[in-house]
């Protein structure tokens, strides 16, 4: 990976000599975004790296404060660890307001710190849409200046390549509203670009394709000027469908379905028009929006139609393509699923590719995979799916993991840290969390890194607020290793008796003790008096709410059912108002507070359209990604797996839907015979209205905590959320516990079902009526074989056991 630190040293060197009398002006303009003429007590120096790894020092000077980095990328980290371990501030991407100490204090003592991590990666290709879809620079700029105190330097940059493509296709035999037709909405631009859908949410204007190349210019020059070197998105062999008409006699094949929907199709890379395709396109894209050292993009990404492809020769053909186009460039490929393959990767130069291993948190796929054969990798961090809201995460697992990784025999290859979540708008602490690790070289204690985080967090020390925070630790965040971001919520799932999932492949089995969540809530709003001023607090208690009353719609919901079956109209219509009025508390709620507003949404979305015609087709692009998704068939996958707690959407989307259901229940008590009503068909109509939500908070946050704390708490203290009690009859079966294990590693070894031979439980342990632990014995079928005990345990959540945990006990190979 020498081109890696040439690079590197190139960048440092260019952002060091833009100005002579003070280096990385670009982290002054962020420090006078960030704490106004309070920037002027900061001197800025330069200095070199160590061992080619990032480096910055605080020393007090004077009645000033010297901050000196080898990359404008350090020096902006520099600063913030700054404020938040000596000014006690945090700078949020929500952009939650500040109170920063007047005067500002000074360093006591010089503080050197070297990062371990070369590249710092942010960013999924999905982000683009679940959190930024409608963003405007304003927004950028204040992510970018996020992304740079925090220390990224590798970030995703897509915005604008709809040009590029028009562009192409034109040398093509297009026509630039040929080539429109090819690409998506506004909604939608990750699922085109990773080779999924093409048209859908479209067509869009030329005169916004020629807004975003403008917005992409700003975006990769800023973050040029803050020491990143954006991945621009490569040529990998995906083309229109309409290609083949063009080019007949060519080797391009139908790109098979993703969720129901067409794929674009292949162009095989073996073919002579793919060299000259790719030869134009990166040709374009310099044209644009100049070079870079990295370039993305993912052949086959969560499937497709690989018949009559040679995926080596492919991958080499891909490669080259770039190569020839950007000498030295490197290839960046997403460790997802079974992606990149093996076939592929041995088609690869490893020296110019790099694997981001997406979910290194939930599936580490660089202990599973052999290190990719050995091709360098980044640990990533994904914890969000389709920006879900709901408290989730692992925080202790993010604080040690990546230190494990870095220290293991396959850590040689290991060149950085990142994140991909599929959306931002959530868990900011386990963002915080992650690129605060980059300046480490071990894990921390995470009770005294808890500590420190709400000190600079909410401004001030507060027991009650790291209580609180304690208990969050040991229930929401503290995920199991297997579940796919936050726990499903029943209020924005498609209305049904069953209960058990939100969405296709969802659930709403909940993972922690929801009475601990219920004491962690009573907890931080007693800290109000010391905290109100604070904003990240209120965002947190308001977040902490919406999550205990979520929880509780669950029982609720159960009620529901209960009094159906049993056709007790009187309880049925009492519990079937307790849900719609949980669902307007909620709402109630969520209005105090401008992150949880539909009608931001919305509006980014409006704000960007070039006409009437467009702001009406993207309200629809908005409308649609957050509930039914896509089309008819489409939703039958995806239907509100973007779910949203959102005031405006809680009371005019997942409410009016529930009441629609309710009202067939009622019917059917009276003994009508009622279908279910045509859920996608009133789904689609409310995706096709247009209208005003609000976009300012209204309301005060605390109050409305308390109001529901005094509605909803005091009324249960006397009766837990989760009282059943569990029969040992009711223990995990066998098969239940070998069908959990899908997905684990112990000793590197994957515990899929299909690979054990012999399977017994040894000992059963019942811990308390909601906990057991299992000893379970295993030996496996396939070489190399491995055999011995581990250790399971499991919690009982709404009437389903979770594995929270699994330990190796005496599982190894066996010796042959």
């Amino acid at each position: 990976m020498n081109k890696l630190f040439i690079w590197m040293l190139t960048l440092l060197t260019t952002a060091s000599c833009t100005n002579q009398q003070e280096p990385f002006p670009a982290i002054r303009q962020l420090m006078e975004r960030t704490i106004g003429e309070q920037a002027n007590r900061f001197i800025i120096d330069s200095i070199g790296a160590e061992n080619q790894k990032d480096v910055f020092e605080l020393e007090p000077v004077g009645t000033k404060i010297r901050i000196a980095a080898s990359s404008p990328s350090a020096a902006a980290a520099g600063f913030n660890y700054y404020l938040k371990n000596q000014a006690r501030c945090l700078i949020t991407q929500s952009g939650q307001k500040i109170q920063l100490p007047d005067p500002l204090p000074s360093v006591e003592q010089k503080v050197r710190i070297v990062t371990p991590f070369t590249w710092r990666y942010f960013l999924n290709y999905c982000t683009f849409n679940y959190s930024m879809g409608g963003w405007s620079w304003d927004e950028w700029e204040q992510e970018l200046d996020w992304m740079a105190l925090n220390g990224i330097n590798m970030p995703l940059a897509i915005t604008g390549t709809e040009a590029v493509w028009q562009n192409t296709l034109i040398q093509f035999n297009f026509t630039a509203d040929e080539a429109r037709e090819f690409i998506v909405g506004p909604a939608y631009t990750a699922w085109w670009l990773m080779g999924n859908i093409e048209r859908w949410g479209g067509p869009v204007s030329q005169e916004w394709i020629n807004q975003r190349v403008q917005l992409q210019k700003k975006i990769i020059q800023r973050m040029r000027e803050l020491g990143m070197t954006p991945v621009f998105q490569g040529f990998y062999s995906m083309v229109p469908t309409k290609l083949k008409e063009k080019f007949p006699i060519h080797r391009i094949y139908p790109g098979g379905n993703w969720a129901y929907f067409e794929r674009p199709a292949t162009l095989d890379p073996t073919d002579s028009l793919f060299a000259e395709m790719a030869k134009v396109y990166y040709r374009e894209m310099e044209k644009l929006y100049g070079t870079t050292l990295f370039y993305g993009g993912d052949p086959f990404h969560e499937g497709g139609n690989t018949e009559n492809i040679d995926l080596t020769q492919s991958a080499k053909k891909i490669q080259q393509a770039m190569q020839k186009a950007v000498p030295g460039s490197i290839w960046v490929l997403q460790g997802w699923w079974e992606n990149p393959s093996d076939k592929l990767l041995e088609g690869i130069d490893p020296e110019k590719a790099l694997i981001l291993d997406l979910f290194a948190e939930g599936r580490p796929n660089w202990s599973r995979r052999d290190c990719y054969t050995n091709t360098p990798w980044i640990w990533s961090m994904l914890q969000n799916f389709g920006n879900k809201t709901g408290m989730f995460g692992r925080l202790e697992m993010v604080c040690s993991e990546p230190f494990r990784a870095l220290q293991s025999e396959k850590g040689a290859r290991m060149v950085g840290i990142g994140s991909m979540p599929e959306g931002t708008d959530n868990n900011p602490v386990m963002f915080d969390a992650l690129f605060d690790m980059v300046w480490r070289t071990e894990a921390p204690n995470v009770d005294e890194w808890l500590k420190n985080y709400t000190h600079y967090r909410y401004g001030q020390l507060d027991e009650q607020a790291l209580e609180a925070w304690a208990i969050l630790k040991k229930t929401v965040y503290r995920g199991p290793v297997n579940q796919e971001g936050t726990t499903d919520a029943i209020i924005c799932a498609r209305p049904s008796l069953d209960g058990t999932r939100s969405w296709n492949w969802g659930n709403t089995a909940i993972y922690y003790d929801t009475l601990e969540l219920q004491k962690a809530w009573k907890i931080l709003l007693e800290a109000a008096p010391n905290l109100k001023t604070s904003d990240a607090y209120q965002y947190d208690l308001v977040d902490l709410t919406r999550q205990v009353l979520t929880n509780r719609s669950q029982i609720v919901h159960r009620e529901m059912v209960q009094a159906f079956q049993n056709h007790d109209e009187v309880l049925f219509a009492k519990k079937s108002d307790e849900f719609l009025t949980l669902i307007a508390d909620l709402d109630r709620l969520l209005a105090t507070r401008k992150e949880f507003l539909l009608g931001n949404w919305i509006k980014g979305f409006t704000q960007m359209a070039t006409s009437m015609e467009e702001k009406k087709l993207f309200e629809q692009n908005a409308r649609m990604l957050i509930t039914v998704w896509g089309n008819e068939q489409g939703a039958k996958e995806l239907h509100d797996y973007a779910m949203k707690q959102w005031s405006g959407l809680l009371l005019d989307f997942y409410y009016k839907r529930w009441e629609l259901y309710f009202e067939v229940l009622r019917n059917r008590l009276e003994s009508q015979q009622i279908d279910d009503p045509d859920f996608y068909l009133w789904e689609q109509e409310w995706v096709k209205q247009e209208k005003n939500y609000d976009t300012l908070p209204i309301g005060n946050s605390l109050k409305v905590c308390r109001q529901l704390f005094e509605h909803y708490f005091n009324p249960l203290a006397n009766k837990p959320l989760q009282t059943d009690s569990i029969p040992l009859l009711q223990t995990p079966t066998l098969a239940f516990i070998l069908k959990t294990l899908s997905y684990y590693n112990i000793n590197n070894y994957s515990l899929n079902p299909s690979e054990i031979a012999t399977s017994k439980i040894k000992e059963r342990t019942v811990e308390t009526d909601q906990k057991i632990r299992i000893h379970l014995y295993l030996e496996t079928k396939n070489e190399p074989k491995h055999a011995g005990t581990i250790e399971l345990n499991y919690q009982w959540s709404f009437y389903e056991w979770t594995l929270i945990s699994i330990k190796n006990i005496d599982f190894k190979q066996i010796a042959l």
